[in-house]
């Protein structure tokens, strides 16, 4: 019965998760991504490694700030040093979310 509580928790868990997908290259995971919202408030010179979708559309479930924290964990897992959120679109719980991954120049 334990096994049956822990498969039920887990694929609610997985079914309430945002979907996410990319498109782009991979880096060394980092442990911090900067956002922005606009691409005028990049002050260092970078270059677009992806783009990155976010959306509940599927499962119904989730909000706009849970889309953006599981994009932002994405970001670091593909090496990116900053998230740039181009468009975001809602309709009722529905919400779509699209954002270029960014690579730091040295």
């Amino acid at each position: 019965m334990k096994y049956l509580s822990a498969i039920f928790v887990l694929t609610l868990y997985i079914s309430c998760s945002p979907r996410l997908h990319y498109l782009g290259d991979v880096y060394p995971t980092t442990t911090e991504v900067d956002t922005y919202y606009s691409p005028d408030d990049i002050e260092v010179d970078f270059k677009v490694i992806g783009q990155l979708t976010g959306s509940n559309e599927e499962v119904y479930f989730g909000d706009l700030d849970g889309i953006k924290n599981a994009m932002i964990e994405e970001a670091m897992t593909r090496g990116a040093n900053g998230i740039l959120f181009l468009f975001a679109d809602s309709y009722g719980e529905r919400h779509s979310v699209k954002a270029d991954l960014l690579l730091y120049r040295k």
